[in-house]
């Protein structure tokens, strides 16, 4: 999508350049793909320029985007919008029009609905369900994400999150308190529930935001994690690589994060750090050292998926797209993973001695 012209004032202004100021009022003609506009619903000061849009009851935030297709039996055939009082009858706004794949450029009010034309609404979500089976439209859905965020609550949302952080810290760090309990964890569900009792969140947004595979990997790792301790084969692993390197911390740490930036090559970068955790704390121990030195160059590996297109999840969305082969990957990968391990075991244990 992008910004075709500018109506200011009464007055045009085609063929719109970067270095144009926008002042209030300003109404901004965007072409592109239809999607896009949910981008454009995420800008703060921004509304559809449809006048219809300002008689729809409610809050904007409280509506979403919404495609529907007229059907052969819609009872606004050969109406005009305007005069078939589509608002009223459909408690939704048309915001655009599309007939044979192209948008028709002229005042929403006076199209002449076709069956097959396509219509852009904003309406509330409750009207996916309330047409999807009607005989009206041919096809209902909505497009994803298309609420507008509420830009009135930024402030609630700050504030909430400052408190989570200074009410952790309190916790965790005075004697007084600290024996309550109350840490970080409890801290961010108490945030959590506070967005939205606010309404900063919606219970809906809230449930789709939590992203189930991924901590169904993270929980099944940490038992295998925790198996690998409990059967102390994560120390029977630390005694072997301590003596292939003759109890030399920085060959072992060297070790350890070649072990973890491999794993994650393969697996994820959740599942290698989990499972070279116990691993490096049972080598530290070993050893007599400081374990910090371990974790953050454990932390560090684990982020290093450069490699391999399977070893990140960012990796494989521009793997097709992009036309890439595995090869590619291992030509810049390898050389990247080596930078950054070069470096990793040169500051780190400077930054935390063993």
């Amino acid at each position: 999508m992008y910004l075709a012209e500018v109506e200011r004032a009464g007055e045009i202004i085609p063929a719109v350049g970067p270095r144009l100021r926008l002042h209030a009022g300003d109404r901004l003609i965007f072409v592109g793909v239809v999607d896009s506009i949910v981008e454009l619903q995420r800008i703060r000061g921004l509304m559809p320029a449809t006048d219809q849009v300002f008689k729809l009851d409610g809050p904007r935030e409280g509506r979403s985007l919404i495609e529907a297709v007229v059907s052969d039996r819609c009872p606004l055939l050969g109406k005009t919008i305007r005069g078939s009082n589509f608002r009223t009858q459909y408690n939704a706004v048309v915001i655009a029009v599309s007939r044979s794949g192209a948008r028709l450029h002229q005042k929403i009010g006076d199209i002449v609905l076709q069956a097959g034309d396509t219509l852009l609404l904003e309406a509330r979500p409750a009207f996916v369900q309330q047409q999807r089976n009607a005989p009206d439209f041919y096809l209902v859905s909505s497009l994803a994400d298309s609420s507008p965020p509420r830009h009135d609550k930024a402030l609630t949302a700050l504030a909430i999150l400052f408190g989570m952080v200074v009410l952790a810290t309190l916790f965790e760090n005075l004697p007084a308190l600290a024996g309550l309990g109350f840490g970080m964890f409890q801290a961010s569900i108490l945030a959590a529930g506070l967005m939205i009792a606010t309404h900063c969140c919606s219970t809906n947004a809230a449930r789709r935001a939590v992203d189930w595979s991924v901590l169904i990997v993270i929980g099944a790792t940490l038992g295998i994690g925790k198996a690998m301790e409990s059967t102390a084969l994560a120390a029977g692993l630390a005694e072997g690589l301590i003596n292939l390197t003759s109890e030399n911390p920085l060959a072992q740490l060297a070790l350890i994060y070649l072990g973890t930036m491999l794993l994650t090559e393969l697996l994820s970068n959740n599942t290698s750090a989990v499972l070279m955790f116990p691993i490096g704390l049972a080598t530290a121990a070993e050893l007599g050292v400081d374990s910090m030195p371990f974790v953050v160059s454990l932390t560090i590996a684990a982020s290093c998926g450069f490699a391999t297109p399977i070893g990140y999840q960012t990796n494989l969305m521009v793997y097709g797209p992009g036309g890439y082969r595995f090869g590619d990957f291992v030509r810049f990968g390898v050389p990247l993973n080596l930078l950054v391990g070069l470096v990793t075991l040169t500051v780190v244990p400077l930054v935390f001695p063993f």
